[in-house]
Formats: structure tokens, sequence, C-alpha cells
């Protein structure tokens, strides 16, 4: 073992856990929450804690004022008083909990509280590991929405889905799987929201795997050791380079090679309306630092699905997108220009 490889173990030695209650640990000192703790954790190293079935793992659940969801008709019956036809999930980014879609200042106000004044919606947040292949976690929840589905209470009308940042990548996954596997909650879908989702990858990802390469073939022992320990992030994070959304993207391929060389296109399902809100921290959409640097984790060509592969051709119509100045990435899971733009596709789909 060489000096380099002695030092980065303890970061990856979840053998024992050393390193990742340590990390937990220190987690849970600088981040406000033990849930949110929980959850950047699991951003960052979820694939080794799911190898390992380790505690610290976060399990796929739905949630519903802050208290976890039994997928049983006659429990969903008790723990969701009034539930309504009209369901909507919301799925979160990287690294991020039912706190992302918590108005500053207002606690108790999200899209989904929004959504049950103004249009009579029964709201539905995941919690998962985005630790985890993307493909995984969008398997998992096309398979949950099933059981969501089976158990509502109620007769249900309408579903819809409101995907944050890398939870866009896990709702068009979970699309993609419900459909081929011919899951009944498919036929339910009509709205699907994708809130600055890096639908092309993400820019800040690409440039860490080119500095964790780089890094990684200089024969110096401290530049490798830097390069190393940028490498051990998660397979969830490393899916963000390409938006890889299928098993296929990344099976038997290596994530940590330059580039991958194949990713497979996935449609939009078509029977659901999709829609995209991109952000920018410019104060014009017409500035070019909003086209270029975007929200700036995600920039505005990702956000409308555009590359090379598809020669600049937008995954979503024009008319299904609005790009929000002023607005920054985490600021789209909790903004009013976003809800008031959601809410007008909403009623006029």
């Amino acid at each position: 073992m060489t000096n380099d490889d002695a030092l980065v173990e303890p970061v990856g030695d979840v053998g024992g856990n050393r390193g990742l209650w340590t990390a937990w640990a220190a987690l849970r000192s600088l981040v406000d929450g033990t849930d949110q703790a929980a959850s950047v954790l699991n951003g960052m190293f979820g694939d080794l804690l799911d190898e390992r079935r380790s505690s610290l793992a976060i399990p796929m659940t739905f949630r519903c004022d802050g208290a976890e969801l039994t997928l049983d008709r006659q429990a969903l019956a008790d723990q969701i008083v009034g539930a309504t036809g009209d369901v909507c999930v919301f799925v979160p980014g990287l690294m991020s909990g039912d706190a992302v879609w918590r108005f500053p200042g207002q606690a108790a106000v999200t899209y989904g509280s929004r959504l049950a004044t103004d249009r009579n919606v029964t709201s539905v947040f995941l919690r998962y590991n985005s630790g985890r292949h993307v493909s995984d976690n969008g398997r998992q929840l096309a398979l949950l929405l099933d059981a969501l589905v089976t158990a509502w209470p109620v007769e249900l009308d309408e579903l819809s889905l409101v995907g944050h940042s890398m939870g866009g990548l896990v709702v068009r996954s979970a699309t993609h799987y419900g459909a081929s596997n011919g899951h009944a909650w498919v036929e339910k879908l009509r709205r699907v929201f994708l809130l600055g989702a890096p639908l092309s990858g993400a820019p800040l990802e690409k440039l860490v795997h080119v500095a964790d390469f780089t890094l990684t073939t200089i024969w110096n022992p401290v530049t490798r050791l830097v390069g190393r320990v940028l490498r051990l992030r998660s397979a969830g994070v490393k899916d963000l380079r390409f938006g890889a959304l299928e098993e296929e993207d990344w099976s038997g391929r290596d994530p940590d090679a330059v580039r991958w060389p194949h990713r497979t296109p996935v449609p939009l399902l078509a029977t659901a309306d999709h829609y995209v809100i991109a952000g920018t921290l410019a104060r014009r959409i017409d500035h070019p630092a909003a086209r270029v640097l975007g929200d700036p984790l995600v920039t505005f060509f990702s956000a409308r699905g555009q590359s090379l592969a598809t020669r600049g051709a937008s995954l979503v119509a024009d008319t299904h997108v609005r790009t929000l100045p002023g607005v920054g990435h985490l600021a789209l899971a909790h903004h009013d220009d976003v809800y008031d733009q959601m809410l007008s596709w909403w009623m006029t789909p």
C-alpha cells in the first residue's frame, strides 16, 4: 500500500465504518438538523453505505408532514386525513431532504401546502439515498409509486411529479422504468415538473471529474492524494456528469475514465406534460451569464436537455420552459415565482 493509499483508506473504510462514522459526527456538528446531516452524508458516500448495508444509509420512503408513510390502504387513510384524488410527489435533489421545500422563514409552507389550498392536491415527499446510482433510485421509485397508487385510500384521478435538481433525473428514470415495466401509476401521471434538473449533465461534476483524473495521473504524493479523495464521491454524484438515467449508462463502464462512450437517450413519457423551470443568478435572462452559468450549478442548456448529442435540440417544448432571473439553484425548490409558474401551467395544461 502506498503512503497516499494509507491516508485515503480511513475515509473510505466502511468495513468498520470508521471513516463514515467520523464524517457523520462531523456533519452533525456542522449541519442544522439530523435529517439534513444524514442527507448530506448519503449524498457523499451513499453508494458505499448501501453496499455495506450500513445503518446510516437512508431507505427510500414516502413522507407526509414529516412522518414516514406506510403503504397500506388503511394505514394511509389513518395517516393522511382528507386525502384527495389528486396527488403530487416531490423528489428532492442531491444531499437534500424535506427541508429544501420549505419557504425561508415559513417552515410550514411548501409547494405542497400551497397546492393543497389552491388545487386541493395531496402532496407526498420522497426521502432517499441520493448517493446511489440515479437508475437504482429511479427503478425503486417506480416500484414505490406503484405501491402508493395501489394503496391510496381514495380513487386516484391524477398523479404529478416534481423533481428538483438530481430529483428531476430520478423522476425521469422512474418514468422510464415505470413505462418499461407496465406499472399502473404511469397511466395516472399527468404532469412532470423539472426544476433545475441537469438533464444534459452538471458542469461542476464535469470539472471535478477532470480535476480528479488529472491529479491522480500526476506522480506526486500530495496531488495523487487529493485526486483519490475526490474520486471517493458517490455513484450518484458521478451520474450527474452526463445525466445518466439507465443502468446501461454505467454498468460495466469505468466512471472515472476521461469520458463515458455512451448514454442511452430516454424520451419523455408521451402521456404526460413535462415542464422545465430553470434559474439564473443574472437579473436578466438575456444576459450572457444567464445562458452560460445558469443557476449556476445547472446551465440553461442542461436544464432544457440540450447537448451535442441532441444537436442543440431542447428535450422540452419552448412553451413548457421558463427561465427565472435572480433565482439560484436551491431557491428553485422554494420560491414564489417558481410556484406561480407551476400553478399557471397546472391550470392551463
